[in-house]
């Protein structure tokens, strides 16, 4: 399981509470209720930008992540050609 920081938990609050006053807003909209409609696509760029970080964080994370993988791989091919060839060396092949 991810460990999850401070920011993941901020980011997903805020996205939360945002789709909880749009769902609001929107059935307040729908019968002639208060909020303009300014407040209500802000409300919803707010969210669309929360989602979007919260992505672009995750991908950043799978990026860095297979980046050190890969090293890790190279790694351990070059351990194992040197292990090849130390068998080749003893077996005489």
């Amino acid at each position: 399981m991810k460990k999850r920081n401070i920011i993941d938990i901020i980011v997903n609050v805020i996205i939360i509470v945002a789709f909880v006053i749009a769902v609001y807003w929107f059935f307040q909209l729908l019968f002639g209720g208060s909020p303009d409609l300014s407040e209500f696509n802000s409300l919803l760029i707010l969210m669309l930008a929360g989602i979007l970080f919260n992505l672009y964080r995750e991908i950043g994370e799978i990026k860095v992540g297979v980046k050190y993988s890969f090293e890790k791989i190279r790694g351990d091919i070059s351990l194992i050609k040197s292990d090849m060839g130390l068998i080749k060396k003893r077996l005489k092949i």
